[in-house]
């Protein structure tokens, strides 16, 4: 008797057991969702609920001040000649096929966060215009799915070229770009609230802003109310608001893009060094230049305490200006300068917890465009000159390898960065 009342015990508390996990159990998998809303399909995960309540280490420590950094990547111009298009083109379907001039620097470029560049031209059609290059420059709309295809997220539409089709050259490069998810800075469509173009990532925000010298003596083909409405010319009063705008935007850093300098010429001039102190001393942390179509020096500088960056010009990224299309133009210069280009690596580092945003580090990786025959005339590779000068995977030839040494020894002595 003992034995089985024992056992009756034993069975009534297995049962309460049972009763109450089977409450439990309902309790977590039929009440988890309002009236309403329904749970997870079967097959589908569901995530665990998270709050705004700082999470713990497991020794029962804070997490550490939240710190967060983004790349940018810069380059200079992007400008496209006759023999650049006629290469392109494809004659049994009649279109055009910029994408593998990039193909060994895509991986670079879309590696950054945001990777920045100087359209120099117009993507206008040929409704008023036929394709043409210099002095006036109208490409196929299929250069900007290259740089699409390549990376580029932000373009400087603001150059001495930008009016080369006027004002209808103007707006349909723009429609074109933003057709293609592409940001731009520099020229509008008609008077914006702001110059100034916002870009946000990882919650770091970026005010860019961009400038030209003039713009070959085409700005008489709009009023002076189009082209204050629509154009950024390099005015110190128009720079001071901008730069007012982006502090009253909450940038945490300011990048000027500027076209500005003398062609050719591989030394900033005294104007541009008394542009950039002026600018950085009203609060632009970042000088991207471009125009003169060589190389021009790039340094760090110290104004009250924080450090700021200019590259005064990044040089050619790519065209058809080589030695061999410049000498007959220009037989006094040393025309292979305009062979060199860039891609200039910022890396930006925020810390949310003093809310001071600054440069971490700055890298520089020289590239060189190579041209040679291929039906139906050329072919042209953006090649960044170090990655493919050590066991020359590309099978090139020892003048052209010897050019790229040149170009790569005349690039990186431009360059003098501290940021200790």
């Amino acid at each position: 008797m003992r034995k089985r009342k024992k056992k009756k015990i034993n069975l009534i508390i297995v049962l309460l057991i049972v009763i109450v996990a089977g409450a439990v159990y309902t309790s977590n998998h039929f009440n988890l969702f309002p009236q309403g809303e329904e749970g997870p399909t079967s097959g589908q995960e569901t995530t665990k609920p998270t709050d705004n309540t700082t999470e713990t280490t497991e020794a029962g420590q804070d997490d550490e001040p939240r710190v967060e950094r983004l790349t940018l990547a810069a380059v200079g111009d992007i400008i496209y000649h006759m023999s650049q298009i006629h290469s392109a083109y494809n004659a049994s379907d009649g279109t055009y096929d910029f994408k593998p001039y990039f193909e060994l620097i895509k991986p670079i470029i879309e590696s950054a966060d945001i990777a920045i560049a100087n359209y120099e031209g117009t993507t206008a059609g040929t409704s008023v215009e036929p394709y043409m290059a210099y002095p006036r420059f109208n490409a196929p709309d299929e250069t900007l799915d290259a740089m699409l295809y390549a990376g580029f997220d932000v373009i400087s539409t603001i150059n001495n070229h930008t009016l080369d089709m006027r004002k209808h050259g103007l707006l349909r490069t723009l429609e074109q770009l933003h057709e293609r998810g592409f940001k731009t800075v520099g020229t509008y469509a008609e008077k914006p609230e702001t110059r100034v173009l916002f870009v946000e990532e990882k919650d770091i925000r970026l005010a860019f802003i961009a400038y030209t010298f003039g713009f070959n003596g085409m700005d008489v083909t709009l009023t002076a109310q189009e082209l204050d409405h629509m154009t950024n010319f390099i005015d110190r009063d128009r720079i001071l608001k901008d730069i007012e705008d982006s502090i009253a935007g909450e940038a945490d850093m300011i990048i000027a893009i500027m076209h500005w300098g003398n062609e050719y010429q591989r030394n900033p001039s005294t104007e541009q060094r008394e542009l950039a102190d002026f600018m950085f001393s009203n609060g632009v942390d970042i000088i991207l230049g471009s125009h003169p179509h060589v190389i021009q020096d790039a340094e760090t500088v110290q104004y009250d305490g924080d450090t700021k960056f200019v590259i005064y010009s990044m040089g050619n990224f790519i065209s058809n200006q080589r030695q061999e299309s410049l000498d007959h133009e220009y037989p006094n210069l040393d025309n292979f300068y305009t062979e060199d280009g860039v891609i200039v690596n910022i890396e930006i580092e925020k810390d949310f917890e003093s809310n001071k945003t600054v440069i971490k580090d700055i890298s520089f990786i020289p590239t060189w465009v190579n041209r040679y025959k291929q039906p139906p005339l050329y072919h042209y590779d953006v090649i960044p000159v170090e990655y493919y000068l050590e066991g020359n995977p590309l099978g090139l030839d020892d003048h052209t390898l010897s050019r790229m040494e040149r170009s790569y020894r005349d690039t990186m002595i431009k360059f003098n960065v501290d940021l200790n």
